[in-house]
């Protein structure tokens, strides 16, 4: 029975550093793919291993093969060994062609020079002419010239689970992996406003996405740069600050930008979307809090400039109102006989 001690941290990254390590084992492939998914277990053709639908060894499931039998791992079943490609068995013992129609020419996945050809359901190994490499699609013997050929060994990974299966990126939850029909581990990622749903396998909308626990958190998407087909470009002010602003650059297809840069204007300064520039607070009218960020003090009162607010931590409080004649000066913070016209408490 397969143990393994309770606690500890995995922090398994699909690189090409992990193509040159050896065999993963069953706790790593458990931890990219879907809970209850079966595998065949890792160095052996005739074992299998149930992932858990939690990150222990507690309730997982394994068990083996009758005598004569391999387990298949795109069927989840054990089968006859001639029927059954076992990424693990030696060439001796392994059949490519046991799922091929006669006449079919495969390419040697270690060599570029030679191939196979299926003759009965087995293999016949051939080598082409020297000089030249076997091409593919045309299956034949062509110059190197003609075809890039590319020798690719199966990823540790993709050789235990089922062919196409996804895995998560526990490095980032807007990506994924899959494994295609030669084993090789590709590296997908979600359309723009969208994150990798690890218990559907599938895309979805970032406020709807289940992330695989071991990914960090998404980044907040803010939205304020319109909508799909609608979008904004540029500088917007922020709702929710007289000193922020928001950057929206243009995205493809018509998407509006759903992680727009935020700036602040320096202390003492608010953005103007007239000019788009940050100015001195008491030349911006701004209808939001102009306490926030404030200690306490006053401020001039939209609207009437004779009139003022008391700022307590950062937030509006009581407004009061200077004796006939006179107007609040911001500046200073007194009431004064010199008119008061800054753009800040104007109508």
């Amino acid at each position: 029975m397969f143990k393994s001690p309770l606690g500890i941290l995995f922090c398994f990254i699909f690189s090409s550093i992990y193509a040159q390590q050896s065999e993963p084992s069953v706790e790593e492939i458990c931890k990219q793919v879907t809970p209850g998914t079966t595998i065949l277990y890792p160095n052996t053709c005739d074992k299998w291993f149930r992932c858990s639908s939690s990150f222990s060894v507690k309730d997982y499931e394994d068990g083996t093969c009758v005598f004569g039998l391999y387990f298949n791992k795109d069927t989840g079943r054990c089968e006859s060994i001639e029927n059954v490609v076992c990424p693990y068995a030696s060439p001796e013992t392994s059949n490519r062609c046991a799922f091929e129609e006669d006449g079919t020419f495969l390419e040697d996945p270690n060599n570029c020079s030679s191939y196979i050809f299926c003759d009965n359901g087995k293999e016949m190994q051939s080598t082409c002419p020297y000089g030249l490499i076997f091409h593919a699609e045309k299956a034949e013997c062509v110059y190197s010239t003609d075809y890039n050929c590319l020798v690719k060994k199966a990823n540790p990974i993709c050789k235990a689970v089922p062919k196409g299966l996804l895995l998560a990126n526990i490095n980032d939850c807007n990506k994924f992996y899959k494994c295609d029909e030669k084993a090789q581990l590709i590296s997908l990622e979600c359309n723009e406003g969208e994150a990798y749903n690890y218990s559907t396998l599938e895309c979805v909308p970032r406020n709807r996405v289940v992330c695989h626990p071991l990914a960090p958190e998404l980044e907040p998407e803010v939205d304020v740069c319109g909508s799909e087909n609608n979008t904004v470009v540029g500088y917007i002010a922020d709702t929710e600050s007289c000193s922020a602003y928001y950057i929206c650059a243009k995205k493809e297809a018509g998407k509006p930008d759903r992680q727009p840069m935020h700036l602040t204007c320096q202390n003492g300064y608010f953005f103007d979307n007239n000019t788009l520039s940050c100015r001195d607070r008491m030349n911006v009218k701004c209808y939001l809090d102009r306490c926030k960020g404030i200690g306490n003090k006053y401020i001039n009162v939209i609207g009437d400039c004779a009139s003022y607010a008391h700022c307590k931590n950062g937030v509006t409080g009581k407004i009061g109102k200077c004796k006939t004649g006179y107007f609040f000066d911001e500046r200073l913070q007194v009431c004064t006989q010199e008119t008061i016209t800054y753009a800040a408490c104007m109508p």
